[in-house]
């Protein structure tokens, strides 16, 4: 119940609107921590960041900063997308519990309606590498042409709320070497925020 009336015939909030009260609290200390920590990896690698959160069984755009990119791979506000589409949201989906992961293949994965050509082994060997990593990199999952890199956000409890990453547009200038230093900044700046956020992982 969203409103209750007590025996003075007084209204206070119900327990739905104080959960959704702490969620909308929770995902503002989430943003305050994240903005300084991603506005800085952005004028630090010069690229497009993201900040994602989880929506059921999809990710969607908390925060973003553009980088010097003279073409843009869009990611508005809101954008709303599965979580096996791109490293962004994959590192979410990669570090859930393993009932919401069998879920997740059961109605998306599965569910012929979607139209997905990507097959529940897949996913779970492309989820197990992320886990062992620390970081999820994909190609051409959420646009033709492009990589993303994504590393997941816990907090206090060690559940992952979100991700931070980045797209990248596919080039000879960019190497393994330089797709490997972007991996670690962007683990380090997630294990960063996780911190912040009372994380002990």
């Amino acid at each position: 119940m969203y409103i209750l009336k007590d025996e003075n015939s007084l209204y206070k909030l119900g327990p739905a609107l104080i959960f959704l009260g702490k969620v909308a609290a929770s995902q503002n200390k989430l943003q305050d921590i994240a903005y300084p920590i991603l506005k800085n990896l952005t004028s630090e690698i010069k690229v497009d960041s993201f900040l994602m959160i989880p929506t059921g069984y999809k990710g969607c755009v908390l925060e973003r900063f553009d980088g010097e990119q003279s073409i843009k791979i869009i990611e508005r506000f809101g954008n709303e997308f599965f979580l096996h589409c791109g490293a962004t949201r994959k590192a979410i989906l990669a570090h859930k519990s393993k009932s919401f992961i069998d879920e997740y293949i059961k109605n998306v994965i599965e569910d012929k309606r979607n139209k997905i050509t990507l097959t529940a082994e897949e996913l779970e060997k492309s989820l197990k590498k992320i886990r062992k990593e620390g970081v999820a990199v994909s190609y051409g999952e959420y646009a033709k042409g492009t990589i993303g890199v994504g590393a997941p956000i816990y907090d206090y409890n060690n559940n992952v709320v979100a991700s931070i990453g980045i797209n990248l547009l596919e080039s000879n200038e960019l190497t393994d070497k330089k797709l490997e230093e972007y991996k670690k900044i962007i683990r380090e700046k997630a294990e960063e925020i996780s911190k912040s956020m009372g994380s002990s992982k």
